[in-house]
């Protein structure tokens, strides 16, 4: 067995920005020089394409539903060997989806979350949304939270306090909202990676800011033990 930085990274629901911050976070450990082996829950097969833009290597699915357990858990430990980190951005929010949520991977994987809550237009109820998460099923290990859409320091103030005193789980950042960082959309979903929706200059601002606000180094301290070959 190796054990290798690895988490999941999920929403309390979609829209929320999951995938913008996922390839930040890919990004920003790029720029450090690690090989991030990417991964996506469900059947997605745009946020891949997104991921390869970021990471240079392609991002293979992970469907409970349609591969089962045990080709899930064959697919992430044979592609995640050979890589410095490895990460999947979740679907939906962390509990939908039923046996094919993020959650039911997380737990089927042994790996722990990274959970996106959007703050915008709240304060201390989004830590109500966070201790929901939390105690909904202790079965599932929370690596920390990230706050997303910070209006003002008076804003992550609020939020910060409310955490202290009401969650254990580990505040991992607070990413102020930006609207350069968002990617692009139509109709039928997010642009695909092959169609540049984010320039490298934006893909480099949103990891210069991952850098600047989250807290990498908590993150890389979950880890996940993978079978030998």
């Amino acid at each position: 067995m190796m054990k290798k930085p690895a988490f999941l990274i999920a929403a309390a629901k979609s829209g929320g920005g999951k995938t913008t911050l996922t390839m930040g976070i890919m990004a920003a450990l790029i720029r450090r020089g690690y090989d991030v082996q990417p991964f996506k829950c469900g059947p997605d097969f745009i946020d891949p394409t997104l991921h390869k833009l970021v990471t240079g290597n392609i991002s293979y699915n992970l469907d409970l539903k349609m591969m089962g357990n045990e080709c899930c858990k064959q697919t992430f430990h044979e592609k995640g060997r050979t890589h410095d980190v490895l990460v999947i951005e979740g679907v939906m929010g962390l509990f939908d989806g039923g046996v094919a949520s993020s959650a039911e991977l997380a737990k089927t994987l042994d790996i722990s979350v990274v959970i996106v809550i959007d703050a915008q237009s709240s304060a201390e109820s989004a830590v109500a949304v966070l201790k929901g998460f939390e105690v909904f099923d202790p079965s599932i290990t929370l690596a920390g939270v990230i706050f997303n859409k910070i209006g003002s320091e008076r804003h992550r103030r609020l939020i910060y306090d409310a955490v202290l005193t009401n969650s254990s789980v580990p505040v991992l950042g607070f990413m102020p909202r930006d609207a350069q960082f968002s990617i692009p959309e139509r109709h039928l979903g997010l642009f695909m990676g092959d169609e540049r929706p984010l320039s490298n200059e934006s893909i480099n601002q949103l990891a210069a800011a991952v850098e600047q606000h989250l807290d990498l180094e908590t993150m890389l301290k979950s880890k996940v033990s993978l079978s030998a070959p």
